[in-house]
C-alpha cells in the first residue's frame, strides 16, 4: 500500500496490510526508485480531495511501466486513517 502519511500508514499497518507512506502526496524519484527496487506490485490508496487524486494519477502514471499498479479512489474528503479495519479490508478485496 502507498499512502500520503504516517496516520494513514499506521492504521493500513494495523489493518495487517505493509505500507509505505509517501510524506506527502508527491512522489519523488528516490521513492520510486525505492518502490520498485523492493516491490512487485503496489496498491495507491492516497487521500480522496483534490491533491490526492492528482497525486494518484501521477504515481499511477509513473509506476505503471515499472511494476503493477493498482489505484483505490476514496470518496471526497474522505482519507485511508479515517477508514475502520473492516473498511479497509474490503476496500483492498475490490
Amino acid at each position: 500500500m502507498l499512502v500520503e502519511g504516517f496516520f494513514d500508514c499506521m492504521k493500513v499497518t494495523q489493518a495487517e496490510h505493509v505500507c509505505v507512506a509517501l510524506m506527502g502526496c508527491s512522489l519523488s524519484k528516490e521513492q520510486e526508485s525505492q518502490l520498485v527496487a523492493h516491490f512487485r506490485q503496489v496498491v495507491i490508496m492516497l487521500d480522496g480531495d483534490d491533491a490526492g487524486r492528482i497525486a494518484t494519477e501521477d504515481c499511477t502514471r509513473r509506476l505503471v511501466r515499472r511494476m503493477f499498479v493498482r489505484a483505490v479512489s476514496l470518496s471526497d474528503g474522505e482519507q485511508p486513517d479515517q477508514l475502520a479495519a473492516r473498511e479497509l479490508q474490503r476496500v483492498l478485496r475490490t
